[in-house]
Order: structure tokens, then sequence, then C-alpha cells
């Protein structure tokens, strides 16, 4: 958990720009990590005291901190590329009258300083996963390989509804989304099968890192339709058939996802049974050409008034037990 960018300056929210530059003055030359050689406990000091700053420091960065509430909660939209992003650490520190790097602005690596010793980096290189050596460090040996960090943008994760034709026939889906507070639109592709809760991962399309983007989880909301209930791999529909069809037999029209089939209806069937067709329900997804079944379940479509004929006839069957 990050502690609170006024509490490790020792401010308060009210504080003015000049009371939160004091302050970071003093805390800046206590943690620099000239002044503290290998104690990583003051070179983390120093860094979170430099966020602080950069963010209270800057009147909208600020105002964006103070509406979130919490440092926790604004890294969470905000990556250190982010909160560095034209902050001039070396200005500062030289009107402080301390020692700085040799660059500008935090910009991600950068080449060595004109006369600097191969492997000097910025105290932002060191302290931000950006590269390089400890400030005054020696070079390495041009034999080894230098150290590799990793500062991956974080994963976003976004919403997104298809239709239930979608879900099942897969397809291409055309986005408009706004990441980092800019509009991205991208074409993503739609596995048949999907359901809902599945996440689709679109690799190197999440928030912005210093080295890379994360990746974007799109999380799937699969729309309803009438015509069928998923359960798992296998679809559920309805048939509605006359009551001579289950009487006499005979076949009935159903809807499939391949469109109108006509399947059997035995004699005796009764109302509520379910007729089984293999391979006719939801694609499996990540199996081509696997699908669930289709079960149909029997009703009996009852006509509205009655003719005085089938009065007579329905009368003359209940006569008969039936």
């Amino acid at each position: 958990m990050k502690s609170d960018y006024y509490a490790l300056l020792g401010i308060a929210k009210d504080a003015t720009p000049d009371a939160i530059k004091k302050a970071y003055r003093k805390m800046a030359m206590q943690y620099h990590p000239d002044r503290n050689q290998g104690n990583k406990e003051a070179e983390e000091k120093f860094k979170q005291v430099s966020e602080a700053y950069a963010v209270l420091s800057d009147p909208e960065k600020r105002r964006k901190y103070d509406s979130f509430g919490s440092a926790d909660a604004f890294s969470q939209t905000y990556s250190t590329e982010d909160i560095f992003k034209d902050f001039n650490l070396d200005d500062l520190l030289s009107q402080f009258g301390m020692k700085a790097s040799g660059w500008g602005n935090f910009r991600g690596k950068r080449p060595a300083p004109a006369g600097a010793p191969a492997g000097v980096g910025s105290i932002f290189d060191d302290l931000f996963g950006m590269g390089g050596s400890p400030a005054g460090a020696r070079a390495r040996p041009q034999t080894q390989a230098p150290a590799q960090t990793s500062s991956k943008g974080r994963d976003a994760e976004v919403p997104i509804v298809i239709s239930f034709y979608e879900a099942m026939h897969g397809g291409e889906r055309h986005l408009k989304l706004h990441i980092d507070n800019q509009e991205r639109e991208l074409t993503v592709r739609v596995p048949a099968g999907i359901a809902t809760g599945k996440k689709l991962r679109v690799r190197g399309e999440g928030h912005r890192g210093v080295t890379a983007h994360g990746d974007l989880n799109l999380l799937v909301t699969v729309e309803a339709d009438p015509r069928f209930e998923r359960r798992g791999d296998d679809l559920h529909t309805v048939a509605q058939v006359k009551p001579t069809t289950l009487l006499l037999g005979g076949s009935v029209e159903i809807t499939t996802l391949d469109g109108q089939k006509h399947i059997k209806v035995a004699a005796g069937t009764s109302t509520a049974a379910l007729v089984r067709i293999k391979k006719q329900g939801a694609p499996i997804l990540g199996k081509a050409n696997e699908r669930g079944d289709l079960y149909v379940k029997i009703e009996v479509s009852l006509a509205g008034e009655l003719t005085e004929d089938q009065r007579k006839a329905a009368q003359a069957l209940r006569d008969l037990g039936l």
C-alpha cells in the first residue's frame, strides 16, 4: 500500500506550492542517493518523496490526485512514466545546490551525456527501473550483458457486450476504447463458443508502462436470445406441437443455429418431453468443429376457440378415455 503523498512530505493537504517545494527540498537532501551510497532504504525513500513532489507540484496532477483520494487509487490510472512526464528533476536539484544527473526530463532510457563514463545513469534511471548504473558507479565490462529491467504497464479491463449470434458464430468486433485518457480503435476476433464471464486477452493494448504496454482484458457479456437457453455447451429450445401430433406422431419445425429444421415426434410423446439433437448445440470454445447438443422441449400448442367439429372430436376422444 502506497503512503499518502501529503504524509510523505509531512505537509497539510492545503499546503501552498512554496511549502510543498520546501518540504521536498529538505527530504531530497536527506535521502539523495549520493549522500546515502548503498542505502537501499534511502533510495526508496528518495523515490517516494520525488514521486509525491512530481504529483503535488503540478496543479493538474494534484487536482486529479485529490479527486482519487489516495496514492494507491491514483497509481491505478497513472503509471510512473505518467507521473514524471515533463518533470525535470535535474533542474530542481540544481536549484537546491545538489548534484544533477546531467539529463533533463524523464523520457525513458537516454544516452549518456558527453564525457560521462560508460554505465553512468541518471537518478531516474537508477531508481525508476530505466537501466544504467548508480551515479558514480564503475562501468560494467563490455563482456557482461547489461541488467534487464522491466516496467511493463498494468493490464486494462474493459467490459464488452456481444450478441448471441456473435458468441455462437464468432467474428470480428471493431472497438473504440478510452485508455490512459486516449481514444484507441482496434479490431478483435471473437471466437465461436465464448460465454458470459470469459475474457478476451489482447496483448500490448493495456496501460502504458516505461518499457511496454500491459495487456487488454475484455470481460465478455453475451446478450440473451429469446429462442435459446444456453447451459454450458448445450442449447435448449421449445417446440410447440398440436395435440394430435403428440397422439399420432408427426414432425415439427424447429429453429437451430444452422437454420430451420424438421424433427420427428413419436406417437404418444408426452408434453414437456425432451428431444435431443446431437451436435446442434453451442460451439465448444477452443475446439474447432466440436459442438454441444440441442435439447428441444415439446409443449402442446392449444388452438384458440374450437370450431364445432373440433369440439365434438375432442369430446369423442374424451369419451374414449383419451
